[in-house]
């Protein structure tokens, strides 16, 4: 690696350090009180082995018991001032990290909603979770354990030094002869622990990425009785978790004892050059750089090991302020606010693709005019969804333009699109919580009376009245606790409750029995009235009624019109009624 490379990458640490502090500036009073303490903790490092050393020389050799007193009082008295300050320092230092992660946590999350769903498609759910969990955690150490213990820790051996080679010069370079050797096992223990935890904090967002994505699809690995594959799997992913905390453990457990030895071949030293020079050194001296010692090898021990949580805590800021930069996955939403609409929708020469060179949607055009209802058909992979991400704006178009009462959705606020727009899907997914926090989604405009008129009108009331606690039932994550029929039910009274002007259902019955399917279509009914609607199903039988139909086929339209005329054309639609008729018979 070339000088210019190392200056950079130093640049780049330096002003992600600066970054990480900047954190800190909401809290500015929290980290000047943080800076105090540390300043009054390297003033008053130095005092007690001064108090010691007067107390040894004086009082005690001259027998004075009231001299004694005195500086035996000075020194309790100090020792009180010092574990207030320490108390003090670790709160305060420790209060500002849990201030700023909980700043930044929210930040994060904050970005992460704003993200559309391209970002979704590509990121593992493990290491999101990682960076807006333990991520966030570690950058609390830098603040605690890290950044400000360094500076005092740095301060305190700094002033330590100063007052030493005041008292006497020839006993600091004793006890500092052994400093080079204590450098070099520094920097080694500094290094190796830093790697071990670089692979221990990619095991760590390893280890969520697997275990969310197994708990999520546990069904599938039971049933197909994959326990033990998957078992292997994990098995070695916290094996070589475990391996990397060894390592680290490996350089704690050396490094530790040979700050001990060096410490006492320091004390040793000091103790052979007053047997050889008894008269050069009082007892109160050697007693007071005995204490030195201590003041700086302590710190010197640790200090090492606080840089390593402070890199950890750096790397982890690395991959946040990665994720928050990040802003070409945002979703950009419009300024053109979307209140009373009546809901024509127009698809001029829409092309559409998820990953370039390959297009789900090729040149599409068609329109539903207002309150009408057009229903969406075609082969898997057609495209049919594609339609509903568009208008919806979780995903955009590359080229044509899709219209809203003659609006372009790009130029339209999101939030103002998405109230005006309720989709119904075919994965019903709901949150843990009550059965009404999931109708309403904790928007406290729709009322619980508006919830259980939206309800009857749907045909769910009967049912959600027999849960434990009705309204207030507690569904288990994802909705387990339900049928696939209630959960539907309820998506529908979901998409009732929010009264939008445009309903959108994707497969909405494909997963239902025929009992709960003939409600839902009772239900569906009762939505479409004054609405416009568009209905993508796999059923045709269902969607006989609808003003039209649009056949898909490869991205492209194949045809277009009611169900009688599309029947009579005898194509691509007719083909796919009678081969479902046919299965059916």
């Amino acid at each position: 690696m070339s000088t210019k490379s190392k200056k950079t990458s130093f640049l780049v640490d330096f002003h992600l350090i600066l970054r990480i502090i900047k954190l800190a500036k909401p809290h500015k009073s929290t980290a000047y009180i943080a800076l105090l303490f540390t300043i009054l903790a390297t003033i008053l490092a130095p005092i007690r082995p001064l108090l010691v050393q007067y107390t040894l020389d004086y009082p005690i050799a001259n027998k004075d018991v009231e001299g004694i007193t005195i500086f035996s009082s000075f020194i309790l008295i100090h020792l009180i001032l010092n574990s207030i300050v320490v108390f003090g320092n670790t709160y305060i230092s420790n209060l500002l990290g849990q201030k700023v992660i909980e700043d930044l946590r929210m930040r994060v999350y904050r970005h992460i909603l704003s993200l559309n769903s391209r970002f979704f498609d590509k990121s593992k759910v493990g290491m999101l979770v990682t960076r807006s969990v333990s991520d966030v955690e570690t950058i609390s150490s830098f603040f605690s354990q890290g950044f400000i213990s360094i500076v005092g820790d740095l301060a305190q051996i700094i002033t330590v030094l100063i007052v030493m080679f005041y008292s006497s010069w020839q006993l600091t370079i004793i006890s500092l002869c052994v400093l080079p050797l204590l450098i070099i096992a520094s920097n080694f223990f500094r290094k190796g622990v830093r790697k071990s935890f670089q692979t221990v904090r990619e095991k760590v967002s390893q280890m969520n990425s697997f275990v969310q994505e197994q708990i999520v699809g546990m069904e599938v690995v039971q049933v197909f009785g994959k326990q033990n594959q998957e078992y292997e799997k994990f098995e070695k992913i916290n094996f070589e978790h475990k391996e990397a905390n060894k390592r680290s453990i490996f350089y704690y457990a050396i490094y530790f004892p040979i700050v001990e030895i060096l410490s006492s071949l320091a004390l040793a030293l000091i103790i052979f050059w007053t047997i050889s020079y008894p008269t050069e050194a009082s007892v109160g001296l050697i007693s007071a750089f005995i204490l030195y010692i201590s003041l700086i090898f302590r710190p010197i021990r640790f200090i090492a090991d606080r840089f390593n949580t402070m890199q950890m805590g750096m790397v982890s800021s690395n991959r946040i302020f990665e994720l928050l930069d990040d802003d070409s996955e945002v979703e950009q939403s419009g300024s053109r606010i979307l209140t009373n609409i009546n809901g024509e929708i127009d698809f001029n020469h829409v092309t559409f693709s998820y990953e370039r060179g390959v297009t789900v949607l090729n040149d599409l055009n068609f329109s539903v005019q207002a309150g009408k209802s057009l229903a969406i058909v075609g082969a898997t992979g057609a495209g049919k969804s594609s339609i509903i991400n568009l208008i919806t704006r979780l995903y955009d178009c590359q080229d044509g333009e899709i219209l809203i009462d003659g609006v372009d959705v790009k130029e339209l606020d999101l939030n103002s699109l998405r109230k005006q727009v309720g989709v119904v899907l075919q994965d019903v997914f709901l949150f843990a919580g009550s059965v009404g926090e999931n109708i309403n989604l904790k928007n406290s405009a729709i009322s619980a009376q508006q919830m259980k008129d939206a309800a009857k009108k749907i045909g769910a009331y009967g049912f959600i009245k027999k849960l434990d606690g009705g309204f207030n039932y507690e569904v288990m994550e994802r909705g387990v606790t339900l049928s696939g029929g209630q959960r539907q039910l309820i998506s529908f009274v979901r998409a009732m409750a929010a009264n939008p002007r445009v309903l959108i259902m994707d497969e909405a019955t494909s997963s239902v029995d025929s009992e709960t399917e003939e409600i839902i279509q009772k239900a569906i009914k009762k939505l479409m009235v004054n609405r416009t609607s568009i209905i993508v199903a796999h059923r045709l039988s269902t969607i006989r009624e609808a003003d039209s139909i649009l056949v898909l086929e490869k991205g492209s339209v194949a045809e277009i019109g009611n169900h009688k005329e599309l029947m009579a054309k005898k194509g691509m639609y007719f083909t796919l009624f009678q081969k479902q008729f046919d299965s059916i018979e």
